[in-house]
Parts: structure tokens; C-alpha cells; sequence
């Protein structure tokens, strides 16, 4: 086995944090640090770290999030970096906390004004701007920050920053450009798109778009993927942002037990699972047909897919666990573009005994971490490609959640999809551009680069 981690890819990463640590506490008042990161380059350790040096340089900080989720999160990683320090959280009052947040040093605050007694306060991007613009006049509103670090910040729109920014005079906006932007389910009357004080532009969308020379930091590198996985990675990213895996090739090993059957559907089911356990992907194509969006077959087979993994028994060994260790199903992870398709397959997963197994939307997957992801594919089965399942973060998240390998689940009639001409998209002239890639020519870039790990699953499934 090589050396757990590449020294020189995260000797550079350490160094580009520094610099945009340093930077924002250098910030004058009014001003702002963009870090753009990729999936799974530490982002929240980022957002720690810096917590851990604002207490020693006594900046009083808020902390922010867009999901309560990834808020939970933080507290608790806050928190438990210095169990000697009280860390405010400020949950919506309808929020039910959860028990892995309930430590000994994290305080729980009903009335927004009892968070100021201490140096750090969390809470959700909308909570926070809730807390600090009170809606009754008889309520004590949360007292102003010196800086305010917002995580995930390429997921926050800009009404949330524009509710929550005069909290802070100093801003450090973290986030990862790759994964689902803001939407709306508004299919008219999108009148406002463009305008400077568009809904749907992200956090680093409008402060960029307002002060054009705010510095942007890329991180250089990925924790959760390995070597294997950056080559399809890249694609979803533009080409300025270079960035490499501190895991090398080698390092993770997904080690399947001997197969003991020989029929077509095991045989099939098989070859699968073998290319991901040996090149981190697996692309499982069905016959070409236009479906439902639940499409039964295709949720057959990526339960039969886990099904087989059971079967066989899953060893994995990483830089975490040289010697190895058993796959548990709680560490797996099956991503979907829409809520019937996660329905159906929770049905399914729970009727095989897989109830460990999290089943979920993208959208609910982002910043989650796995040993084995299964993506439904967002174009399987459809008449035609369009806006919502061409969305390139979508198929990012769905891609880049895994450890050790992710299996793409879909139809030999979505290559035909992304044939020919482009579909008409909407375009708003004066809306910020992501650097990101259109996502068109990243579900064909992806495509391509999953050709060698496509095996022919005819028949599983039904």
C-alpha cells in the first residue's frame, strides 16, 4: 500500500487556508473572503479552524449555514474543538435539537439577545438574520458580530445574505461551487433575474457581482474522493480551479468476497460491483426506453445491487483503517433527482432488510459523506433532457459523495439524450455567471469519462 496521503497536495492546501485566514483577519471593515472549495476538501474543518483562531485573536464570530443539517453540524465540530468554551446556537423554536448537539459546552438559546454573552453564536442563515432583525418591536434583537463566517455559501441565495449581512463588518463566504444552486419551483414570472437584487443568486454570486475585486481562494484539493474519482470530478468545476486528491491511488480498497453464483442476473450484478470495487466507478446501463420517473427496473436493480453486496461481504481498507473493515450498510448511500423515486426505493431497501441504507435527494445529500454511493442517474429514462435534470450540481452531489466508489445507475438511452443540439435553456442577461460549466457539456464530459467503467445490466431488475 502507497502512503496514506499525498504530502505535497495537502502541504498546499494548508498553505492556501493560511492565506485566506490570514487575509480575512486583515480584512478592513465592509469587506469579504470568497474560499471556493470542491467536494469534500474539508470545508467545515476550514470553518472550525477558523472559529479556533477568532477566540484566540477575540473575534466575536456568527456562524452560519443555509440547512439545519449542516448547522448541527457545526455546532458540534465547534464545539468539540474546545469542550472548554460555550458555543450559542440559536435553532428556529419549531427545530427539535438533536441529541448528538446537546454537549455539555453548546448552549441552547431561546431569546436571540442571550447569545451576545458569548464570542461564538450558530444558527441557520435565516435564523440568524431573524434573530438580529426582529419582527416584534417588544423583542430584543441579537447584538452585531465582529466577522461572520458563512458555510456553504454557493447554496445560500441572496436574500439570506442580504437579510444577514450588516451582522458582521467582515465576511468569510466558504463553499463549493460544484454542487445545487438556489432555485425556485416559480415557473413564471422570473422577471427578477439579473436585476442586482436577484432571489436566486447565490451568496458569492452577488457579493462578487457588487465588489468584483473580492479575493477568491480555491482549495486545491480533495479529502473524501480519491485519486481515481478527481478525473470525473474536474468536470464539474471550471478549469481555473486545479485541484488533485491528498488520498493516492491505492491507498482505499473496496474488497468483495469470492462470488458463489453463476446465473446471468448474479453474473451481471457482479461485473458491476467488481469495476467499482476495483476502479472506483461503475457505470450500470439498462436497455434504452422512456420511463416514469419512478422507474421500477431501475430500482430493482440498485437494490439487488446491495442486495449482492450483502451476499458477498464488503471489506474496506483506507488510510482510516489500513487493516480493513466490514462495510456497514449505514455507510451507504443511494442519491435520487426526485422524492417518488426515494420513496419507491425506501420501500424496496426496507423490504430487503437494508434499512441502514440512506435514501435521499440530492438536494438533501449535500455535504454528507459515505464508504458507497448508488446515483440514480438524473436523465434515466427520459423523453427528453431539460433545465431541472441537466442541472450540473445535481449530478456533482450524486457523484461526489463516496470514499471508496460510487455506481451510476441509469439507461443506455440517456447517451442518445445528450446527442445532437443542446435543448433550450433560459438565459437572464446581467446574471452573475458561475464559473462552473453549463450543464449540458458536463453530463456529456461525464458521460464520456464513465465509459470505461460501463457494464451491461440487461435483464436484473423487474
Amino acid at each position: 500500500m502507497r502512503a496514506e496521503l499525498d504530502t505535497a497536495v495537502v502541504e498546499h492546501a494548508r498553505a492556501v487556508a493560511a492565506a485566506a485566514q490570514e487575509e480575512f483577519f486583515a480584512l478592513e471593515s465592509e469587506r469579504a473572503v470568497v474560499v471556493s472549495a470542491v467536494a469534500g476538501a474539508g470545508k467545515s474543518r476550514l470553518v472550525v479552524d477558523t472559529v479556533v483562531e477568532c477566540r484566540r485573536r477575540r473575534v466575536r464570530v456568527a456562524v452560519c449555514a443555509p440547512t439545519n443539517e449542516q448547522v448541527f453540524g457545526l455546532v458540534r465540530a465547534i464545539a468539540e474543538s474546545d469542550p472548554t468554551r460555550t458555543v450559542a446556537y440559536l435553532p428556529a423554536r419549531s427545530i427539535e435539537v438533536p441529541g448528538s448537539v446537546a454537549l455539555e459546552n453548546v448552549k441552547i438559546v431561546t431569546e436571540s439577545h442571550e447569545a451576545d454573552e458569548t464570542d461564538v453564536v450558530v444558527g441557520t442563515a435565516r435564523k440568524l438574520a431573524d434573530a438580529h432583525h426582529p419582527r416584534s418591536s417588544q423583542a430584543r434583537a441579537l447584538g452585531a458580530r465582529d466577522a461572520l463566517i458563512m458555510d456553504e455559501s454557493f447554496q445560500v441565495d441572496s436574500t439570506q445574505y442580504f437579510a444577514v449581512a450588516d451582522l458582521a463588518p467582515r465576511h468569510l463566504l466558504v463553499g463549493d461551487c460544484g454542487q445545487i444552486h438556489p432555485f425556485s419551483t416559480v415557473a413564471e414570472g422570473l422577471q427578477w433575474r439579473g436585476l442586482a437584487t436577484d432571489p436566486l443568486e447565490t451568496a458569492v454570486g452577488v457579493l462578487l457581482a457588487h465588489h468584483p475585486r473580492t479575493r477568491v481562494y480555491r482549495f486545491p484539493l480533495t479529502r473524501r474522493c480519491d485519486a481515481r474519482a478527481v478525473p470525473v470530478m474536474r468536470h464539474f468545476y471550471p478549469a481555473s480551479h486545479r485541484f488533485d486528491a491528498a488520498v493516492p491511488e491505492g491507498v482505499r480498497q473496496m474488497k468483495l468476497g469470492r462470488a458463489s453464483s453463476v446465473s446471468s442476473r448474479n453474473a451481471a450484478l457482479d461485473a458491476v460491483l467488481d469495476t467499482a470495487a476495483r476502479c472506483g466507478w461503475a457505470l450500470a446501463e439498462l436497455p434504452g426506453a422512456c420511463t416514469r420517473s419512478a422507474d421500477p427496473e431501475i430500482a430493482c436493480t440498485i437494490v439487488a445491487l446491495l442486495v449482492r453486496v450483502g451476499e458477498r461481504g464488503c471489506t474496506l481498507a483506507c488510510e482510516r483503517h489500513p487493516e480493513g473493515a466490514a462495510l456497514e450498510m449505514r455507510r451507504v448511500a443511494i442519491a435520487v433527482a426526485h422524492t417518488d423515486q426515494k420513496l419507491l426505493l425506501r420501500a424496496l431497501c426496507d423490504a430487503a432488510g437494508l434499512s441502514d441504507v440512506t435514501v435521499n435527494t440530492a438536494n438533501q445529500l449535500q455535504g454528507l459523506e459515505f464508504d458507497l454511493t448508488l446515483a440514480w442517474h438524473p436523465l434515466a429514462g427520459l423523453a427528453r433532457p431539460d433545465e431541472f435534470h441537466l442541472e450540473a450540481g445535481r449530478l456533482c452531489v450524486m457523484c461526489t459523495r463516496h470514499r471508496h466508489a460510487c455506481i451510476v445507475v441509469g439507461r443506455h438511452s440517456d447517451r442518445e439524450l445528450l446527442e445532437g443540439v443542446a435543448p433550450a435553456i433560459p438565459v437572464y442577461p446581467g446574471a452573475y455567471q458561475s464559473d462552473a460549466p453549463q450543464g449540458w457539456d458536463v453530463h456529456r464530459a461525464v458521460m464520456a469519462a464513465l465509459e470505461p467503467f460501463t457494464v451491461d445490466v440487461d435483464g436484473v431488475g423487474g
